[in-house]
């Protein structure tokens, strides 16, 4: 009984998480590697109390705006504004931002991060470019800064039709936006942007992956629109918008409009990738654009990492973008003791070990129990396969099954034995086993955190594969030394569970596959320490290990 609850709770484990691998939740890649998140400074950011836009009424479509003469640039200009964490680029083509690159944080060829995905034009429309019905803005707009960190891009054709915007950005991830429109652009659309950064072969590959899908939050309610699954455009016109934007496992870029919203556009768009080394391909994403109710409205650019504490911080159900699943209250737990722990060693490798040394420590009267209690079962499975060939022929007998479970519990009060004390204890480790997994599968602090020698990256897999083969034989192991129970046919499939897990865990982080393989040796140590205790295991002065007699 008891090992038929133990393979059922294995299996759940593994249909759990490959599940999440090709099928992740609805509702739901580098960090800093000198210190835990903080929280920078933010620019105030629209309904953080519950996600609703500020009204700030209705403004002329023309203010601002000088519709009787042309106004543009003559050529092509890039302006730069900056803050501790983030640089932006505007070109005054499209008045469209070309670049966003936070400071703290790297691509896999140690450049500074850029958020503005390498799309080639006419395909994509930038962040804060105007998109109409003739495709993105192209225009040449006027430069002027009138302060410090602050920009205005202005047109007009002289005949009626205009365009102000005035882009300031302050001391966070953010970029506040004032726009005016007139004329024949008042009903265009204002993009998030087409994908969402570049990723490196190795990251882009992943089946584990998460990348430039679509994101919005609007009426409370949260959407995500997957790039490879998306074939025609969708068209949504909510009530309250939160924001609308791109995300992928570790950033997102959002608008957050401060008025209200007529419609939100998403749009797949393909194109051909080349890389150097590589064959042409067909590549996907996306397009995220928000129509505004008015012609004159505001919104907020906001280009962040999804460290816990910052969007926290944010609020307006920004968030709920960072989502570690259904136990993620023990997640978070679990993140504040790893950012804990790494404050002391300055390793998150060491931090993941350590971080598994302790909750093993923790569970260690469970398992105990666990163990215990499955070796008295596995002593009176003698008797209890002798009740069952009793009644083997009366298997169809509902009388006779009622007899044999009485007997077989009558057994077992006997013997002073409970069924359900061997898996009882097993199965409370489940939301363990699952948070600690969502967590190394999504925290930004392991992305290109590096462990030892050829581990330089725990958010990425093992290149060598040394990790993922030390887990399966450790799994191996651990089957090996524990006391066989239940019948043939259960023993065979266990011992097939490691090569199992083993090939699943070739391709996942590296920092999971540390956490799996620590847990193993831990386990191990445990399970011989258990059979100690109950006589089963007897060590000798020369450390050799023998079956107690």
């Amino acid at each position: 009984m008891e090992k038929r609850l133990l393979l059922a709770f294995v299996l759940s484990a593994l249909i759990f998480a490959v599940w999440s691998m090709l099928f992740p939740p609805p509702a739901p890649v580098g960090a800093p590697a000198a210190s835990p998140p903080t929280t920078p400074e933010a620019s105030p950011t629209p309904g953080e109390s519950g996600g609703e836009p500020v009204d700030q009424g209705t403004v002329s479509a023309e203010a601002g705006l000088e519709t009787s003469q042309a106004i543009g640039g003559t050529t092509e200009q890039v302006v730069t504004l900056a803050n501790r964490v983030m640089e932006v680029e505007l070109s005054n083509r499209g008045a469209a931002v070309t670049s966003l690159r936070l400071l703290g944080f790297t691509d896999d060829q140690g450049a500074v991060l850029d958020l503005v995905q390498s799309v080639p034009a006419p395909s994509r429309a930038l962040p804060l470019q105007l998109v109409t019905a003739d495709g993105p803005d192209d225009r040449l707009y006027r430069i002027e800064q009138p302060a410090a960190g602050q920009v205005e891009l202005v047109w007009s054709d002289g005949a009626g039709s205009a365009v102000r915007k005035s882009v300031a950005l302050g001391e966070g991830y953010g970029l506040e936006v004032e726009m005016s429109l007139a004329g024949a652009l008042s009903g265009a659309a204002l993009s998030a942007g087409t994908g969402l950064r570049d990723l490196g072969p190795e990251e882009r590959d992943s089946r584990l992956a998460v990348w430039g899908d679509g994101i919005v939050l609007a009426d409370g309610e949260i959407e995500k629109v997957k790039r490879a699954k998306i074939k025609a455009p969708v068209i949504r016109q909510p009530g309250v918008v939160a924001y609308a934007g791109l995300e992928d496992a570790y950033f997102v870029s959002l608008l957050r409009p401060r008025t209200r919203i007529e419609e939100i556009r998403i749009e797949p768009i393909e194109f051909t990738e080349t890389s150097e080394g590589e064959e042409p391909k067909l590549s996907r994403a996306l397009r995220v654009a928000i129509v505004p109710e008015s012609a004159a409205f505001s919104v907020e650019l906001l280009a962040a990492p999804k460290q816990y504490d910052l969007l926290q911080g944010l609020g307006g159900g920004v968030e709920r973008t960072l989502d570690f699943g259904i136990f993620g209250f023990i997640s978070v737990f679990f993140l504040r003791a790893l950012w804990w722990i790494y404050g002391l060693v300055g390793n998150y490798g060491t931090a993941i070990i350590l971080l598994t040394v302790g909750i093993r420590i923790v569970l260690f009267p469970l398992m105990h129990t666990s163990t215990v209690s499955m070796r008295k079962m596995a002593k009176v499975q003698p008797k209890v396969k002798e009740i069952q060939a009793k009644y083997k022929k009366k298997k169809n007998d509902p009388q006779a099954r009622a007899k044999m479970s009485q007997e077989t519990m009558a057994l077992y009060k006997e013997e002073g034995v409970n069924p359900m004390a061997g898996c009882l204890p097993v199965l409370v480790q489940l939301p363990i086993l699952w948070a600690l997994y969502q967590l190394f599968l999504h925290a930004i602090e392991l992305r290109h955190a590096p462990f030892v020698l050829w581990i330089d990256d725990l958010s990425a897999k093992d290149p060598y594969y040394v990790t993922p083969i030390l887990m399966t034989a450790t799994m191996w192991l651990q089957q090996k030394l524990a006391p066989q129970a239940g019948d043939p046919q259960q023993q065979r499939i266990m011992r097939m569970l490691p090569l199992v897990f083993g090939i699943m865990f070739l391709q996942f982080p590296s920092g999971l596959v540390l956490y799996w393989l620590t847990n193993n040796v831990i386990s191990i140590i445990q399970q011989e320490i258990t059979l100690v205790l109950v006589g089963e295991r007897k060590y000798g002065r020369g450390g050799g290990r023998r079956k107690a007699s």
